[in-house]
């Protein structure tokens, strides 16, 4: 009996949790918001690339600026 109470608390608390996130994600600022913490998880992720650089040749260091299409360097 007392299994059944937690599957059916696990349940309702996925359910909760599923509609809670896709109703925040219908508003314009909860897509932005999510949108600008994507850019600085880049961000983070380009300065950790870039952290050995500092240590090494600078002229061969790695950038995440190659896969933008509008990068002028890289055409």
């Amino acid at each position: 009996m007392n299994e059944l109470v937690v599957r059916r608390r696990k349940f309702a608390v996925r359910a909760a949790v599923i509609l809670l996130t896709i109703a925040g994600m219908s508003t314009p600022t909860a897509r932005t918001g999510l949108a600008a913490g994507l850019v600085g998880f880049a961000g983070v992720t380009e300065g950790i690339l870039r952290f050995p650089c500092c240590f090494m040749d600078h002229k061969h260091c790695f950038s995440l600026d190659r896969f933008d299409p509008t990068c002028p360097q890289c055409m």
